[in-house]
């Protein structure tokens, strides 16, 4: 063997064994990079290992607001000012893609500091406000037609472009809703629970009386359209309750049927200025004071600071309309003004009471740069009110008042 013959079968005996070795090395697994998703529009990526489209949003607001005037938490003797708050909310959203259509869950989580506004708050906003507390804004689940969950009542029609709304139905609600969409148009159906707007749930009194324990859920029936420019709505509602409230007693009847007609348009001006619309709705209840704006969301009731829970179970005829407009002056600034009026006639136990409201709002927003909103929202409001009773026991006593109040909110808003 000469030395050219032990340097070759030297080098192959190397390599053959660095091949051995190499063999029995661990092979790192390919690494599952987030993808985007498309099939959902845009912020939408993959669940690593699955086929769900995942979204994150949310947003944090600071702001304050403050007013005077004649009713509710602003009167001339506590008129608010400097109440701050930080407002804060995540949005997840899942969808995917089945058989059956897509299959979407949403949820919206939020939380408030303190400083209650003096303006009518509901009392899961003063608990809310109080405790600090995380609360569920809206969360549902969807698979094709079909919707179930707590979110915006099939009956809405929106409080117009300002940020604090005018009267009128403003009410997330546990429901279940079947839609089928054909051509523009849309048929929905819905079921929902009537505790959601203040209907009395099932109660007993000292003398072991039960009320409210055969409450049907509302039935709320809808018929869309949008083509070009246009978005219509016609939405009726059935609703009857096994209890409503006895104000010359101060306790609970023997409830009541009621149900309430509405619609609502609005008409898209980018001709005018992109972006630019025009929106106007009206709606008549019978016995349905929430789907009218006279207690429930954005109400009189809660405007004034009065009974607004029981208000929702009293009787009588009510209508309610409105109109905004925004326009946008350039990508960065919009502005809009809003008018609405809601009238209440009682009926049974609210015999000989009415109301007669009307406000009006001016809202700008400044958007310096994307995602980042200054927004100043200013509203007034006049009620005169007949024949209010009482909240305590003797309730034939009545009261007649008139008033006025004015509030703006300011506030800066990161919105991802």
């Amino acid at each position: 063997m000469n030395f050219k013959s032990l340097l070759l079968g030297s080098a192959a005996a190397i390599v053959l064994a660095g091949g051995a070795q190499a063999a029995d090395l661990t092979v790192a697994e390919p690494v599952d990079y987030v993808k985007v998703c498309d099939a959902f529009g845009a912020g939408f990526f993959y669940s690593p290992g699955t086929d769900t489209c995942i979204k994150v949003g949310g947003y944090v607001e600071f702001g304050t607001n403050f007013g005077g005037g004649d009713f509710g938490g602003l009167n001339s003797s506590n008129n608010n000012w400097g109440n701050f708050y930080t407002e804060v909310s995540i949005q997840l959203t899942a969808s995917s893609v089945t058989e059956y259509g897509n299959l979407t869950g949403f949820i919206d989580m939020r939380a408030k500091t303190g400083n209650d506004n003096a303006q009518g708050d509901s009392l899961a906003d003063y608990v809310n406000q109080s405790t600090n507390s995380a609360y569920v804004d809206s969360a549902y689940l969807e698979l094709g037609p079909l919707k179930a969950g707590y979110f915006t009542s099939l009956f809405d029609f929106g409080r117009g472009y300002d940020d604090t709304g005018m009267f009128g139905s403003d009410s997330t609600v546990d429901h279940i809703q079947l839609t089928y969409a054909v051509n523009g148009f849309g048929l929905s159906l819905s079921i929902e629970d009537q505790r959601d707007r203040g209907s009395i749930g099932y109660y007993e009194d000292l003398l072991g009386n039960e009320y409210g324990n055969n409450n049907i859920p509302d039935i709320v029936a809808a018929v869309t359209y949008s083509s070009g420019i246009f978005a219509a709505k016609i939405a009726g509602v059935y609703t009857n309750s096994a209890a409503d409230y006895d104000f010359y007693n101060n306790a609970l009847g023997d409830g009541q049927a009621g149900w309430a007609i509405g619609g609502g348009l609005e008409v898209a001006l980018d001709n005018v200025s992109a972006g630019d619309r025009f929106f106007v709705s009206a709606s008549y209840g019978d016995n349905a004071n929430s789907f009218t704006g006279i207690s429930g969301g954005t109400s009189v009731a809660g405007a004034l600071g009065l009974f607004d829970d029981q208000f929702a179970a009293g009787t009588g005829t009510s209508w309610s309309a409105l109109a905004s407009y925004k326009h946008v002056w350039t990508p960065q600034l919009w502005s809009s003004l809003s008018a609405g009026y809601a009238n209440f006639d009682g009926s049974d136990y609210l015999d000989d009471m009415s109301i007669d409201a009307w406000r009006v709002g001016f809202n700008t927003a400044y958007a310096p740069v994307k995602g980042l909103e200054l927004v100043a929202d200013v509203f007034y409001t006049d009620v005169d009110a007949k024949g209010v009773p009482s909240r305590v026991d003797n309730t034939n006593v009545r009261s007649d008042f008139s008033g006025d109040s004015w509030t703006a909110n300011l506030f800066l808003k990161r919105s991802w």
